[in-house]
C-alpha cells in the first residue's frame, strides 16, 4: 500500500528495528527512521507491572521526540498499522493530529498475548482514533463491539493481489502434497494438520506435508516432532523453514491447510486462493469470511478426522478441485487487489483531512 501510494501519500514511516521492510522501504524511496519503540502487549502469565511501566513511560518519551518531528513537519495525519503498540495514539494525542489506526490482530486469542494495563487501555485510546480500520468482519467484532469502542470504524480488506494470476491445471499425483504455511505456533495448529496426514496415509492416501514458517514456539515445536517420531511419519512430514519466495511456496502444493481457529484476516488463505490452491480451513474467524464452503474452499469444524474427510473430497473428486481452485482465483481476484485496497485506505486519509479541525 505505501508504494502504490507513494505518488499521492508524502509518508514517513517509523519502524521498530532495521530488517527486510526498511530495505524495501530504501528501495522504492519512502522517507522512514528506526526507533526502538517497546509493544503494549505481553505474553499472557506474564505480571512485571514495573516492567510494563517502564515500557509505556519509555514510548512516552519517544512519542515527545516524535511529536515534535510531526509539528516542525508539519505532518497532517496519524496512522498505526497495529493494535499492539499505542505510540501512534500517543503522537496523535501530544499534537492534536487525527489518528487512522489498522486493527489487524485478535491479540488476546491469536497471538496469546494481552495488553499491559488491560483491555481498558487499548478501549481509552481506541476511542479516541480518528477513524479504526478493521480488516475484517470477525475483528471488527472481536475488536470493536465485543470491547465496547464507540469510535468510527470501516472495513476495509488487505490488499494481496497485484497482477493477474496464473491459471492452474489441477493435476491427478500420486502423492498430493498439503501445506500449511506461517509461524509454528499452537495458534497456528499445526498439530492438527500432522494428524490428518497420519490419517490419510493409514486410510490409503499417499500425502506429504510441508509445513512453511520459522519456529515461534519452541516446546511446541518439540511437541510436533515428537508425534512425527511416535508415529513414524518422518517421510511423511517437512519442515522447510521461512521462505519469503511465496509463488515457489504456493506452487509446491497442492491443498493449503488452516488449521488455526482464530484466524484475523487469513493472509495465506487469500495467498493460496489467488493462485488456484484450494484450502481446507478451520470454520471460524477470518476463515469463515473469507471462504464459501464447497465453492471458494473447504470447511471443517472439529479435529483431524473431520480436516481428513474434506481433504479426501478433494483427492476424490477431481470436477470438486477444479471448480474450487478456478472459482477461489477469481474471488481473490475481485476482491483483495493492491489498487483497490490503497484506493480504499486513500479515501479515509482525505476524507480525515478535509473535515475542519
Amino acid at each position: 500500500m505505501i508504494g502504490s501510494l507513494r505518488n499521492s501519500v508524502d509518508w514517513h514511516v517509523v519502524c521498530r528495528e532495521k530488517g527486510d521492510f526498511t530495505r524495501e522501504l530504501e528501495k522504492i524511496g519512502i522517507s522512514h527512521s528506526v526507533i526502538p519503540l517497546a509493544w503494549d502487549v505481553s505474553p499472557k502469565g506474564t505480571a512485571d507491572k514495573l516492567r510494563s511501566v517502564v515500557k509505556f513511560t519509555m514510548n512516552v518519551v519517544l512519542a515527545l521526540y516524535l511529536s515534535f518531528y510531526v509539528v516542525t513537519r508539519r505532518v497532517g495525519l496519524i496512522h498505526s498499522n497495529s493494535s499492539v503498540i499505542f505510540i501512534g495514539a500517543l503522537v496523535a494525542f501530544f499534537t492534536g493530529r487525527r489518528h487512522l489506526w489498522h486493527l489487524r490482530e485478535f491479540v488476546y486469542e491469536d497471538y496469546n498475548l494481552k495488553y499491559n494495563f488491560g483491555r481498558t487501555a487499548f478501549r481509552f485510546w481506541a476511542d479516541k482514533a480518528w477513524t479504526l480500520i478493521c480488516i475484517s468482519k470477525s475483528i471488527y467484532k472481536k475488536r470493536v463491539v465485543e470491547t465496547g469502542v464507540t469510535t468510527r470504524s470501516v472495513l476495509i480488506y488487505n490488499g494481496l493481489v497485484s497482477d493477474p494470476p496464473v491459471k492452474r491445471t489441477a493435476t491427478r499425483k500420486d502423492i498430493v502434497t498439503l501445506g500449511v504455511v506461517g509461524v509454528i505456533d499452537p495458534a497456528k495448529d499445526q498439530l492438527t494438520a500432522i494428524k490428518a496426514v497420519h490419517l490419510l496415509n493409514t486410510r490409503g492416501y499417499p500425502t506429504r506435508l510441508k509445513i512453511v514458517g520459522e519456529v515461534g514456539a519452541g516446546p511446541y515445536f518439540e511437541t510436533l516432532e515428537d508425534y512425527i517420531k511416535a508415529h513414524k511419519l518422518e517421510n511423511a512430514v517437512d519442515f522447510t523453514g521461512f521462505s519469503k519466495d511465496v509463488d515457489a511456496i504456493y506452487n509446491s502444493l497442492d491443498i493449503t491447510l488452516m488449521c488455526s481457529q482464530n484466524e484475523a484476516m487469513g493472509r495465506v488463505t487469500i495467498e493460496s486462493m489467488m493462485r488456484g490452491v484450494p484450502v481446507v480451513a478451520y470454520d471460524s474467524g477470518g476463515s469463515s469470511e473469507l471462504i464459501e464452503h464447497e465453492r471458494t474452499g473447504l470447511l471443517f469444524k472439529g479435529g483431524e478426522a473431520v480436516l481428513a474427510d474434506q481433504i479426501v473430497r478433494l483427492l476424490e473428486d477431481p470436477d470438486l478441485y477444479r471448480r474450487i481452485s478456478e472459482q477461489a482465483q477469481e474471488h481473490a481476484s475481485a476482491n483483495f487487489t493492491v489498487s483497490q485496497y490503497a484506493k480504499n485506505f486513500f479515501n479515509e486519509v482525505t476524507a480525515a483531512l478535509a473535515v475542519p479541525e
